[in-house]
This record gives structure tokens, C-alpha cells and sequence, in this order.
């Protein structure tokens, strides 16, 4: 099984097919974990095993508590050749935590979700967009209800999973709004908030810890959950100066493409630690090319 956790839903799976195809990397010479479950959790969270160990990541809303580091089959990090994660404050999580050895440390690279190129066309019929598939969630809705009550050109769109359909989703609002799911749960939720500023939306995020550790940070617009409407309202009243400010430069295409670069070093420094296969399993590999 060379690909674990794989989905065609991860929105930084191409990225990395990608990069092992220019290095003419086989997958299946490899085990290669894609992680992508929330670490940053606070106690009390669902789906926290008994026994989760404190991490030293301050909360952000009481300095005196600290995050849990939540890992999901840590047996993966022992087995995988390259632990592929989707976003910096997890490593940051596991890397302070001391958990694992600095052997395990080193198979866990960043690959961003970037399945698009960067573009920030201006014809956007969506104010506000959502895509909440599960919108009965208790801390969703309220926020499905109240922006549906603020914002006439507001929707939540359900069902696109596949690339053109998000990519043409994404490039179609004006501004993406992103609660944590749970007041728990406070991992940037990257798969959906690094796609759409990528295709030119303004994203408001409710806040996350480790917020400067994320590569992309100036260009969000942070709130707390309670003003999260609020932020809404002010963003599209100011539009066209938050888009340019945003959107408006070299910054941002500059910021995404310094990530893909960092990535594929990364990766290519995680592929150079594996052991080299041996003269016969070469010769093997020659024979079934023919």
C-alpha cells in the first residue's frame, strides 16, 4: 500500500504525484502517509483517545491550557518512508510535543493545498460563499443562518468535490468564510482556506494558533468566531480596497509560489534520507521497463 490515507478529495495529493513524477519517483517503491486530521485540540474535543498527551501550544483563549496533540495512527509515522502533512501548526504541535524522535520528524514534510494556479479574475456573482456539506453542525448553524439573514448574494454550496468544479466554485466568490467546526478543533482548515485565496477569493477565518507560522498569514482576514458576520459585512462594504490589498500585487502569487518551492525541497531533502535500492532490484527495475 504505498499511498495510505490517499483520496482524490486531499487538495494537496497532486502537488505531490506531481513532484515524485518529475523525479521519476514510483509510489509504489514507496509508503507515503498523507495526514490529514486535525492535531490542535483542545480537551475535551471529540475523538480525543484517552491518554492524548499535552502538548506545550498555548490555547488561545486561556494562556494556562494547552493544546493536545491529537495523532491519528501514530503507527503511520513509524511505518511510512515520508509522512505528507497539510498544514505547518500540526508539525509545529508535534515537533514542540517531543512525542516523536527526530528520526520520525524528518519523514514529515508540508505540502500545500495548491491544485490550481493562481488567478484573481473580478466577475464573482457570489458575495459569500460557504461549502459546508454538514451545515446541522452546532457551531455552523448559526453562521448558516445568520449570514443567510445579512447577505442576500450569500450561499452554501454543497457537493463539488472534484477540481473544475472547485476551481470554478472558488473563482466564483468574492469572499469564503471559514469556521472551525467544533470549539475545539482549531487547526487551520488549509484544504479548503489555501484553494479558494488562490483563486482570488477573500477569505474571513476565524482565528488559529500558530497563526504566524502559516506561510500565507497576511493575506487572511482573522476574526473571532462571534464577529465572524460582522467581519463579513465590513469586508464586502470595503471591497474593492481589501481585494486589492489582497489580491491587488505580486505578494501573494510571490507567497505561493515560494511554497511550492519550499515543498519540493522539502521533499526532495526527505527523499534523499531513503535507502537507495540495492544493484539487484535495479537490475529488476530495468527488466520490467521493457
Amino acid at each position: 500500500m504505498p499511498l495510505v490515507n490517499d483520496s482524490p478529495l486531499l487538495m494537496n495529493r497532486d502537488l505531490v504525484l506531481r513532484h515524485l513524477a518529475a523525479r521519476r519517483v514510483k509510489p509504489s517503491r514507496l509508503t507515503i502517509f498523507f495526514q490529514d486530521e486535525h492535531n490542535l485540540v483542545l480537551p475535551g474535543g471529540r475523538s480525543v483517545a484517552p491518554g492524548t498527551p499535552a502538548g506545550v501550544i498555548p490555547s488561545m483563549f486561556d494562556p494556562r491550557e494547552t493544546y493536545l496533540v491529537r495523532v491519528v495512527n501514530p503507527e503511520l509515522y513509524e511505518t511510512a518512508d515520508i509522512v505528507v502533512e497539510y498544514n505547518v501548526p500540526n508539525i509545529v504541535n508535534l515537533a514542540t510535543s517531543g512525542i516523536f524522535p527526530d528520526a520520525i520528524l524528518r519523514k514529515i514534510v508540508y505540502a500545500p493545498s495548491l491544485p490550481f494556479a493562481y488567478a484573481a479574475g473580478r466577475d464573482r456573482p457570489i458575495d459569500v460563499l460557504t461549502n459546508f456539506n454538514n451545515i446541522a453542525e452546532p457551531r455552523r448553524t448559526p453562521i448558516v443562518a445568520a449570514l443567510t439573514a445579512r447577505f442576500p448574494g450569500y450561499r452554501n454550496v454543497t457537493g463539488v468535490f472534484d477540481r473544475p468544479g472547485l476551481e470554478r466554485l472558488y473563482s466564483s466568490a468574492k469572499v469564503i468564510v471559514n469556521p472551525h467546526q467544533t470549539a475545539h478543533h482549531h487547526a487551520i482548515e488549509e484544504f479548503r482556506v489555501l484553494p479558494a485565496l488562490s483563486r482570488g477569493c477573500i477569505v474571513v477565518s476565524e482565528d488559529v494558533p500558530l497563526r504566524e507560522k502559516l506561510p500565507y498569514h497576511e493575506f487572511v482576514v482573522w476574526c473571532r468566531h462571534e464577529t465572524i458576520v460582522e467581519t463579513t459585512a465590513a469586508v464586502l462594504a470595503d471591497y474593492d480596497a481589501v481585494f486589492a490589498r489582497i489580491h491587488g500585487g505580486p505578494e501573494l502569487p510571490r507567497c505561493l509560489a515560494a511554497m511550492t518551492a519550499e515543498f519540493a525541497r522539502a521533499m526532495d531533502t526527505a527523499l534523499a534520507t531513503l535507502p537507495r535500492p540495492g544493484p539487484w532490484a535495479r537490475l529488476l527495475d530495468l527488466v520490467r521497463r521493457r
